[in-house]
């Protein structure tokens, strides 16, 4: 069965309406920081030392993948996506869609301008990430639908059905 892209074929640029929403969004609880909350330490750790963002394989992988928290690998992917322009992420999403390859899954992503909004950074707020891969990914000019592959297939079955969470 074909995928059908065609949601995604007419996106307006308008970011003035407001988003309309379905159904209620299901959010797994973040480590919040607030008065009476602390993050633990692990997730607020400097990553100042992680290695070079380079394709195709890299170290860059097996540090995302073991050495960060997974607070800290959804703060990395919500940085990366707010850093792509509205073309990008439409890439991202069809990507992820021939990734899944399960239109009982990627028939629920929302279509249209909703979808493609910056995510909120602050959900995570004082997780820490590297900043250096952001600057990097922004200065690619090819391969960043393959980077956001990489770090997907990296992930967790909770942390892939966390992401797949916010687009639907």
């Amino acid at each position: 069965m074909p995928i059908d892209y065609s949601k995604f074929d007419h996106i307006d640029s308008s970011d003035d309406e407001a988003p309309v929403s379905k159904k209620p969004a299901v959010v797994a609880q973040p480590p919040v920081q607030n008065g009476s909350q602390k993050l633990p330490e692990e997730h607020c750790r400097p990553l100042e030392n992680v290695p070079e963002l380079e394709m195709p394989e890299g170290e860059w992988l097996q540090y995302y993948g073991e050495k960060m928290t997974a607070p800290q690998r959804m703060q990395t992917l919500v940085h990366l996506w707010n850093s792509a322009d509205q073309t990008e992420r439409v890439d991202f999403l069809r990507h992820l869609i021939d990734i899944i390859g399960n239109p009982a899954v990627t028939n629920r992503i929302k279509g249209g301008q909703e979808v493609l909004k910056d995510l909120d950074a602050n959900y995570y707020h004082g997780v820490t990430y590297p900043e250096k891969w952001v600057d990097s990914f922004q200065a690619m000019k090819e391969d960043k639908k393959i980077v956001f592959e990489k770090l997907f297939k990296t992930l967790d079955s909770q942390e892939r059905s966390l992401v797949l969470g916010t687009l639907m």
